[in-house]
């Protein structure tokens, strides 16, 4: 299986497509994570023929096929300009043209960070308009949703001690690259992983990841 995905710091911090990939292969599937990353980067902008990313992007195209796209957009585009965050997402699912598309759907910014402040939004309220703005756009692209941020949500409602955000209150910390790598691997595989030892995460920690997983997968995403 060849997995594209195409976003921003939010995918390649603590290389979450190394961890994906790394944790589909000790379950035994056969899988070649690909990604084209840049820190602060929208959908849409990989579009541009004359953008370097794009040409990165195009490259791939010309060595492989994917079976799997998976997209992620800037944390704030989806909320502040969708017009823009929806074109992201159709115009490179038609140029990708994977056998499944994923929008991976992030979390809301953590309590203290300035953006809630400026745009008057809570860590709750954040993350589940996210989500909404992915849903709304994988059901008009005929795509599917990783609802990470809602799995970061729902761990902390019940382990508020988790620590699944970077110092700086918006990335993700290891264990949150962690949870991404999870959701990834559930969503595509339609199952969670029997073995993580690659990920370095003890039973505790997995049991309640798995948990909410589950529960965010259920929800609808």
């Amino acid at each position: 299986m060849k997995i594209l995905m195409i976003g921003n710091s939010y995918t390649f911090f603590n290389e979450m497509p190394e961890l994906l990939q790394t944790l589909a292969r000790e379950n035994g599937k056969d899988v070649t994570v690909d990604s084209v990353t840049k820190g602060g980067r929208r959908l849409c902008e990989n579009l541009d023929v004359q953008d370097e990313y794009h040409q990165r992007i195009k490259a791939l195209l010309e060595a492989h096929a994917y079976d799997v796209l998976i997209l992620q957009e800037h944390s704030l585009g989806a909320l502040l300009d969708y017009e823009h965050f929806e074109s992201g997402v159709s115009n490179l699912m038609k140029l990708i043209g994977a056998k499944r598309s994923i929008l991976y759907a992030t979390w809301g910014r953590y309590d203290g960070n300035e953006k809630l402040e400026q745009y008057g939004w809570t860590r709750e309220g954040m993350t589940f308009d996210i989500d909404a703005a992915y849903c709304r756009t994988a059901k008009k692209y005929g795509a599917e949703v990783a609802p990470v941020g809602v799995t970061f949500y729902r761990i902390l409602e019940r382990h508020p001690e988790a620590e699944l955000y970077h110092p700086d209150l918006s990335h993700p910390s290891y264990t949150g690259s962690c949870v991404a790598a999870i959701v990834h691997y559930a969503k595509i595989f339609g199952e969670l992983p029997c073995k993580y030892k690659t990920l370095n995460l003890d039973n505790e920690q997995f049991t309640w990841i798995a948990e909410a997983v589950r529960e965010a997968l259920g929800e609808g995403s």
